[in-house]
């Protein structure tokens, strides 16, 4: 199965549901607020809700895979995902449509939680870093067209129809679930299903500092992350004028810049290593909301302003994020599903967490958000150069090109 093009296919599909379904709507965040007759605030919470679901289910999905297999929760995953988002497509209220977006991001997280734990059980070695590699490069292009698909869907057929598409979208990856997907987990034991073994195969990964350690950094990468999701489609469109698919192109345009970040490290890893390339991310990413804050204390808000520092941010981030993974999945492959759970939970909570707080913080400018691009880089810093002291990784481990 791992040698077939449409296990690969399939695979790609439902890595990138999560984001997908979190992505696509951005452009019509306004245009839902108006028909919803909301503020902007509760809007805007609706990303953080579908993290906060989204994050959670990493903690199930993962350790049940390691004790069911992957194939089953992956389709109940799937299943939840369909029901939110009709009740986001028919919303008239935002009660409901918040309701609809924890329910997607419980639903969604299964894909996320559980295609890096099947790559895992796939390949290993050097295989693994190489098929990652293609895999990252190839997630970018929709995940950065996401915004701009919604951008044109809001445009000609209303903010109702980018629900329409995310439940056609969910439910191929619902087919192709069911009918291509093999079970893949070799490691399954019924006691693990126990609380008691859960817990053993989860403290061993909260208990160890190097795992901890990159998963902290990656939480906090993503809270930068979210913290400009969150802001920027009321900011271009509101204050600096942008029309939905203007937003949807700049999005798109800015998010294919991981691939060059990627490209970046994938030739620099080698040479320099893991840690130092990491370190090198942290640097921009630093450097990204210093710029940001310089435009902002001196007034100038436009979309070059604003957009230029968040390249360089996500830059720094697509080092981040290749690096940090192979650093913290390496040493635990009989329990890739729980790894994969704490570390795609600590990911996705710092996400939420980050675009809770800017959902209500009242930003009309940029220097809200490069505040928070700063704060997540120097405490970023701080976390990796502490947990991962007198630690010296695989320089092997770190050939991935981007986050998969």
């Amino acid at each position: 199965m791992k040698n077939t093009v449409l296990f690969f296919i399939f695979l790609f599909i439902i890595s990138c549901l999560g984001q997908v379904a979190s992505d696509i709507y951005l452009p019509a965040l306004p245009a839902i607020r108006n028909a919803l007759g909301t503020t902007t605030h509760l809007v805007q919470f609706s990303i953080a809700v579908f993290m906060f679901g989204f994050a959670v289910s990493h903690l199930v999905y993962g350790p049940i895979s390691d004790s069911v297999g992957r194939k089953k929760p992956l389709i109940i995953g799937i299943l939840i995902c369909i029901i939110g988002t009709f009740l986001c497509q028919y919303a008239t209220s935002i009660h409901p449509f918040l309701l609809g977006r924890l329910l997607q991001g419980a639903g969604a997280g299964a894909g996320a939680a559980l295609f890096r734990s099947i790559l895992r059980d796939v390949y290993s070695g050097d295989h693994l870093a190489k098929v990652s590699s293609i895999f990252a490069v190839s997630r970018v292009f929709l995940l950065a067209s996401s915004p701009l698909i919604g951008g044109y869907l809001l445009h000609f057929f209303g903010w109702r129809s980018c629900f329409l598409f995310l439940n056609i979208y969910a439910g191929i990856s619902l087919i192709g679930s069911i009918l291509v997907m093999k079970e893949t987990n070799k490691y399954m034991h019924l006691h693990s299903s126990q609380i008691s073994y859960i817990a053993k195969n989860a403290w061993t990964l909260i208990s160890s500092p190097i795992f901890m350690g990159y998963s902290f950094c990656i939480l906090l990468a993503f809270g930068g992350i979210l913290a400009w999701i969150t802001t920027l489609p009321i900011i271009l469109q509101e204050v600096v004028g942008l029309t939905p698919v203007e937003f949807g192109w700049v999005s798109a345009i800015a998010g294919l810049f991981f691939i060059v970040g990627g490209f970046a490290n994938a030739m620099l890893v080698t040479r320099f290593g893991l840690d130092k390339m990491l370190k090198v991310g942290l640097a921009i990413m630093l450097l990204a909301g210093l710029i940001m804050l310089v435009f902002g204390l001196f007034g100038d808000i436009n979309t070059f302003v604003i957009m230029f520092p968040v390249v360089i941010y996500i830059l720094g981030t697509s080092m981040i994020f290749s690096n940090a993974y192979a650093g913290a999945f390496h040493p635990f492959p009989k329990i890739a599903g729980t790894a994969g759970a704490i570390f795609g939970f600590l990911q996705i909570i710092g996400g939420a967490i980050s675009s809770m707080i800017m959902s209500f913080v009242h930003a009309y400018n940029q220097i809200p958000l490069s505040l928070a691009l700063i704060a997540s880089s120097v405490l970023a810093f701080i976390v990796v150069v502490f947990a991962t002291r007198g630690y010296v990784p695989d320089p092997s481990l770190g050939d991935s090109s981007s986050p998969i």
